[in-house]
């Protein structure tokens, strides 16, 4: 855990040149899905798009610096995906293993359920242990695999897809198949 004032609060514009800082440092963004480097207009393209969306964008902040940031990317609201959001976290390496995540995604969770959101996705590269292990431990599940479905650096890594339902009272049970 961290000995500071730990604030999750919503994104602002004059938070952008920090979070952009952010998404182009390279340990950090090694599993994002953007390639660096991002322009800091690219950062403003994508505030918009969550405020015209009505996404959810939120810093996480330690005595009132940026240590990272998480969302909810909304599905479309007149399909028959707009029960579920995509969620996205990432943090700056020195605030990582301090729980800060755990408190951001509870955060979010906290966000789709006030909204109504049934469902919440997220992809992580397949090596990317440390993240994998982060939304299992805050109740997500592995659903599956997309193959070679995230280009890195060096090569196509496979994505694990990741869900939490949040109101089960949608869940139709399955009956379990014997192999």
């Amino acid at each position: 855990m961290t000995d500071g004032a730990i604030e999750i609060s919503p994104v602002t514009e004059a938070d952008l040149p920090e979070l952009n800082r952010l998404t182009n440092d390279p340990i950090v963004s090694r599993y994002l899905d953007l390639v660096p480097p991002v322009s800091l207009g690219r950062t403003l393209d994508f505030f918009r798009y969550m405020r015209q969306e009505e996404g959810v964008w939120l810093a996480i902040r330690v005595d009132g610096s940026i240590a990272g940031t998480v969302g909810l990317i909304p599905g479309d609201p007149w399909s028959r995906l707009g029960h579920s959001a995509s969620l996205f976290v990432y943090l700056d390496t020195p605030w990582w293993g301090r729980g800060l995540a755990s408190q951001g995604i509870r955060a979010c969770i906290a966000e789709a359920r006030y909204r109504g959101i049934v469902r919440l996705e997220v992809l992580v590269v397949d090596e990317n242990e440390r993240s994998r292990r982060l939304f299992l431990r805050n109740g997500f599940q592995v659903e599956g695999v997309r193959r070679c479905g995230f280009r890195g650096d060096d090569r196509y890594h496979d994505l694990v897809g990741l869900a939490l339902v949040l109101d089960t009272a949608f869940v139709t049970p399955r009956p379990h198949r014997r192999d």
